[in-house]
């Protein structure tokens, strides 16, 4: 028995088996991790929506990280100031568009970034705000910045179409010192442009990962049960030919 199931080919399989089993746990272990960091998102997006609207100095100032501060719903009172751009590549509702970006500065000489809402492609920008005392209500949000393979935002002093709200890259053409944190529009007093759809809130979905998860595992399983049953081929073939005749 010992001769079979160390033979070279044998052991192949065994290598073979175990790499498989490793890979996916491994695989599992992952999908699990997504599973668990999905369903915290989730519940801090839900409990930061449900506290009621405080000014953004009180938010910021008790919590001082962007990562901290984001999603609790806010109130900041400015003069929308210039440029405004066109954050492009965008969909909502299976709809392309652009959405509206539009810098707040506040009493205190600060500068918020505020996304205004969504636009179809076919629809022009709405007029220039400059100048305009408004307060807005928002949902706090951090800086996006470049995934691989994604394009850049250059920082050029003629900078209107932005692939994405990176706020240090924003610093650098618009005057003021820019918040480290955006919000996303909810509502504005006075009242913006009503062809402005409010930015989608975010998908609170489970994903796919937890049956991803349960996937991996029983591939594990599958290919523990292949061993065996090949282990096992391979001594009844053995015993088979050691019979007399």
């Amino acid at each position: 028995m010992l001769r079979i199931i160390t033979s070279p080919r044998m052991i192949a399989l065994h290598v073979l088996t175990i790499v498989l089993v490793a890979t996916m746990l491994s695989l599992a272990n992952w999908q699990w991790t997504r599973h668990n960091d999905r369903q915290q998102f989730n519940n801090e997006v839900r409990a930061r929506a449900t506290e009621p609207v405080q000014p953004l100095e009180r938010v910021l100032a008790a919590h001082p990280e962007p990562d901290d501060a984001q999603w609790f719903t806010v109130t900041a009172t400015g003069t929308y100031g210039k440029p405004t751009f066109q954050l492009v590549n965008v969909s909502q509702n299976g709809a392309a568009g652009y959405d509206v970006v539009t810098p707040l500065t506040l009493d205190d000489g600060r500068v918020i970034v505020i996304n205004r809402g969504f636009l179809p492609l076919a629809e022009p920008l709405p007029s220039d705000l400059a100048g305009e005392n408004v307060t807005v209500i928002g949902r706090v949000r951090v800086s996006d910045t470049k995934q691989f393979g994604e394009i850049d935002n250059s920082a050029q002093a003629d900078l209107i179409e932005i692939q994405r709200i990176d706020l240090q890259i924003l610093d650098d053409v618009i005057e003021g010192d820019v918040i480290e944190v955006s919000l996303d529009a909810l509502e504005t007093a006075p009242s913006d442009d009503p062809r402005l759809a409010p930015v989608a809130e975010p998908t609170l979905s489970s994903g796919p990962h937890l049956s991803y998860t349960v996937q991996w595992i029983l591939f594990s399983i599958c290919a523990i049960a292949a061993w065996a049953l090949l282990v096992r081929r391979a001594l009844h073939q053995k015993d088979s030919s050691a019979q007399p005749e």
